[in-house]
């Protein structure tokens, strides 16, 4: 038992900090006054993070199998940690939030987080739930975060709508895997199946669609991607930029670990092969290709910036579910490097929008004209972020793209697949342009030409992901050789 809190110790040290900004809250109620929440969320991702480095030697099951601990795990803990705490240094500047609570934002963020890290450690299908419904649930609350606001209620309301129908779909597939397989461990599953000897009954696939209705809610892929956009609008910007990494990385960690552990076979070299009767790698393709494709058109007609990179976020998810199509080392490592890169250039690209919505009280394009020659700073930053999600060379972007459409250029099958995705970012270059356009070639409004001065904290948060972003992109090396050893370990 002390072994298996041992290796939650990350999880705990975050309900640590949780429950004492809890007390605090209650009994100071003048720090809700100050950054003060804000700055705990912060110390308490690094001890969390701090508290994943110290216990990094554990492997294998704890909790009567519940929970699993590998090198991939860690990874997803340090990039939830990463995001939560950006968000928070994010939220410091922001008046969307300051009026309207920051203990209550912090406290939902990390109890999101803590969700987050659940379903990325579950190798039990009722640890998953628990993990998803945390998530959602908090995050139909912080949709709704502007109390105030028609559109944020429709946003809240629209979640809560989605992710009702995704739910049911999944705890009903869950049951029906439970009645084939008679287990809900994932190894046990893979233990179930490959003594099938590859003949499984319809309502096994039936079920394996529902369970993907689930996944399909937090990642944004097609077809369970629609509320989306409109969440991402509704919501205050903070909310969407943090909406916009972290359960994405969740979801996508707890698909993978699904997908390897219940449904695949390990073979020699590290390969992973479906076990027999499951045909992943046609199902991911077509997924991946309706995902980004419908991600990058919906974007094209957009003037809301924060829907479009909404719809620039559904089209990144097409990109990453390539990756499963080759289910090879090189091909998971691949996915990492690229949620790393996506992490430091989304988060970046929602910080400027949040603070142009500051500044001009809303996010259409045309609240963005002259900001690069009102802030040049953040219009440079913007250029790194929106050229690197676009996938120019340089940039930590195009060396994801590279290596996850190389990888299926490699494996020489689903080249359709791997041209679909060049094709699908050269469209995506029109619509980032657009904004790039406003802020470098449109003239601001006389009233408006003023240089805006941005605080030296904004400034060194920009400047510390725009650097990444382009450092990624010449010296990528390190990082995917640590990527690889998360896979391997």
């Amino acid at each position: 038992m002390l072994v298996s809190l041992k290796a939650f110790a990350p999880e705990l040290t975050l309900v640590g900090f949780l429950s004492l900004l809890f007390l605090l809250d209650g009994f100071v109620p003048k720090l809700r006054e100050n950054r003060f929440p804000l700055i705990w969320v912060i110390v308490s991702c690094f001890a969390a993070g701090v508290a994943t480095a110290v216990g990094k030697g554990l492997s294998g099951d704890f909790f009567s199998g519940l929970v699993t601990e590998t090198g991939l795990v860690a990874f997803f803990r340090y990039f939830f940690f990463f995001a939560c705490g950006v968000t928070a240094y994010v939220t410091l500047g922001s008046k969307e939030i300051e009026e309207r609570g920051r203990s209550e934002f912090s406290l939902l963020i990390l109890c999101m987080t803590f969700g987050m890290s659940l379903m990325v450690l579950a190798n039990h299908f009722l640890m998953l739930y628990i993990g998803i419904e945390t998530v959602s649930i908090i995050s139909f609350v912080l949709a709704g975060f502007n109390r105030e606001s028609s559109r944020s209620n429709e946003a809240s309301f629209k979640y809560l709508v989605y992710g009702a129908v995704s739910s049911g779909l999944m705890i009903y597939g869950i049951s029906l895997v439970y009645g084939y397989t008679g287990a809900l461990s994932y190894p046990a599953i893979a233990e179930a199946l490959i003594k099938n000897n590859g003949t499984h009954p319809f309502v096994f696939y039936l079920a394996l669609v529902m369970i993907y209705a689930g996944f399909a809610y937090k990642i944004s892929s097609f077809p369970f991607h629609f509320w989306t956009p409109d969440v991402y609008e509704g919501s205050p910007t903070p909310v969407a930029t943090f909406f916009s990494v972290g359960p994405k990385a969740a979801g996508f960690g707890a698909l993978l670990h699904f997908v390897l552990t219940a449904l695949s076979q390990k073979q020699e070299g590290g390969v992973f092969t479906p076990i027999a009767g499951i045909q992943l790698a046609p199902v991911m393709a077509l997924i991946s290709a309706a995902t980004m494709v419908v991600g990058n058109l919906s974007a094209i007609a957009q003037t809301n910036v924060k829907r479009m990179l909404a719809f620039s976020s559904i089209a990144h998810v097409g990109y990453v579910l390539m990756g499963f199509v080759v289910m090879t080392p090189a091909a998971f490592s691949s996915i990492i490097f690229y949620l790393i890169a996506y992490c430091a250039m989304n988060l970046g690209a929602f910080w400027i929008v949040g603070i142009v919505t500051d500044e001009k009280k809303g996010s259409e394009l045309s609240d963005f004209k002259g900001m690069g020659w009102r802030t040049p700073v953040m219009g440079v930053c913007m250029a790194i972020f929106l050229f690197s999600l676009t996938g120019i060379p340089l940039f930590s972007g195009f060396i994801g793209k590279f290596l996850i459409f190389g990888n299926l250029i490699q494996s020489q099958s689903y080249l359709w697949l791997a041209l679909l995705g060049v094709l699908n970012s050269v469209v995506s270059l029109y619509y980032y342009t657009k904004i790039l356009r406003a802020m470098w070639l449109e003239k601001p409004e006389s009233s408006d030409s003023a240089e805006l001065r941005l605080p030296l904290s904004q400034l060194v948060g920009l400047l510390g992901l725009a650097l990444p972003t382009v450092i990624l992109g010449l010296f990528f090396s390190p990082v995917l050789e640590m990527a690889q050893r998360w896979i391997t370990q």
